[in-house]
């Protein structure tokens, strides 16, 4: 069994770990399974620049390979090149990605440009953390290591931070609406371990009152504004829920958007290439009328299911044609959306026959109302708890969650991973 270590301290440092499993898993690895993810210290001698101080994620993947020590070294060299590493850096300078081979089996090996064990494991606690925690011998025998990190995060699937910049959302309407707050948010999603962050302007809420297009960018530009250094530099991810075609492409000449999502899934063809074009990927959801009205419902004489994968099957066709590829394409079935809550619970059984479709997935099951057909809880925002234990089940079945209790929701998916041994 081979055991490859990976860090991340600069840009966003949980994608990075992604896109890098991701990479070893198509290219080097099989049968694989992955750690949790802990944020620990950086590890510098003095004199370096202070700047340099910043907090790794760490994580190992293990799995089988077909390739040598020498092979699988130059591999993980071209992975992290491909993700953005240069080829010359400064050995403690932070870094978008490192990967580093712990162990090949039982292969001892001591050259100038490999050693197999990795020569830092006994140095590095939470590298034996992760190994005991994986069940490796002899680590997995070893007393408990304490102090060893900050925060533990799960890498799957990845989390998509909500932040309602509006007055009257379902769930948290009014908290975000200033400026500073709403900013403080994306911030902590982001330390909480969201992959991106969603903002919306406008609520979809029953008999919310539609905002339009200027009174949509007069918000979000101040947001935006204060976050475009982050997004230029690839910290933070932002996906923008609008309801106006020109309002996305204003927005993305503007800024380094990473997602637009259509929630009313009414944009021309002339906006979705021009998003394409961008390359930036488009969320579209669906909906039967936007606020939602329960009179207005996907008809009970149809599997829910199946209407949801023939539309999702129709509009991701028209996607292909106008420029995106499927891992640009992210289909979301619209949970609370124009369907009864016995047919969201059927949604949510039914998640796993969605990828079919081969686009990415995400469902956005927090804190609805369609909980209430099995919970007494009238608040949206106490509803953490049933929205967690449906996440929990959805975890293996979905490629993005859309939530707003991100930290949370990775304290419940490390507990989960760590009890059945991994990821993937």
């Amino acid at each position: 069994m081979i055991y490859i270590s990976l860090g991340s301290n600069l840009g966003n440092r949980i994608n990075n770990l992604w896109l890098a499993v991701n990479l070893l898993t198509k290219r080097c690895l099989r049968d694989v399974s992955c750690s949790i993810v802990l944020e620990t210290k950086a590890i510098l001698p003095e004199g370096v620049p202070v700047t340099w101080n910043k907090p790794f994620l760490n994580m190992i993947i293990s799995g089988e390979t077909s390739l040598s020590p020498k092979e699988l070294l130059q591999a993980l060299r071209i992975i992290e090149a491909d993700i953005g590493r240069a080829h010359n850096y400064e050995k403690w300078a932070p870094r978008i990605i490192d990967l580093d081979i712990l162990l090949y089996g039982g292969l001892q090996i001591n050259e100038p440009n490999l050693t197999i064990p990795h020569p830092e494991l006994n140095n590095r606690n939470f590298l034996q953390h992760l190994l005991s925690l994986m069940g490796v011998d002899p680590w997995r025998s070893q007393r408990s290591i304490s102090n060893s990190f900050n925060k533990s995060f799960s890498l799957s699937p990845r989390i998509v931070g909500v932040v309602n910049v509006t007055n009257d959302s379902f769930s948290d309407g009014g908290k975000f609406h200033q400026l500073d707050k709403a900013i403080e948010q994306v911030h902590k999603l982001a330390d909480d371990g969201a992959s991106i962050i969603e903002i919306g302007v406008q609520s979809t809420r029953p008999g919310a009152v539609i905002q339009t297009p200027q009174q949509e960018y007069a918000k979000l530009r101040l947001i935006l504004d204060g976050v475009s250094k982050l997004m230029s530099e690839e910290i933070i991810h932002i996906s923008i829920d609008t309801f106006w075609p020109s309002l996305a492409i204003k927005l993305l000449e503007k800024y380094k958007i990473s997602w637009i999502n259509d929630v009313k899934g009414e944009f021309d063809d002339y906006t979705l290439s021009a998003i394409a074009n961008a390359g930036c990927k488009f969320c579209f959801m669906h909906s039967i009328g936007i606020p939602p009205n329960q009179d207005k419902i996907i008809p009970s004489n149809q599997r829910s299911i199946n209407v949801i994968i023939e539309w999702g099957k129709c509009f991701i066709e028209r996607l292909l044609k106008l420029g995106f590829s499927l891992d640009s394409i992210i289909l979301d079935p619209g949970i609370g959306f124009g369907k009864s809550a016995y047919q969201n619970i059927e949604l949510l059984r039914c998640t796993a026959e969605l990828k079919q479709l081969g686009a990415l997935v995400m469902i956005g099951n927090s804190r609805k109302s369609y909980i209430q057909a099995f919970s007494s809880e009238v608040i949206a925002s106490e509803r953490d708890i049933e929205t967690i234990a449906l996440s929990l089940v959805l975890k293996d079945k979905v490629d993005f969650l859309r939530v707003h209790n991100v930290k949370d929701h990775m304290r419940a998916f490390v507990a989960h991973d760590i009890v059945n041994g991994g990821i993937l």
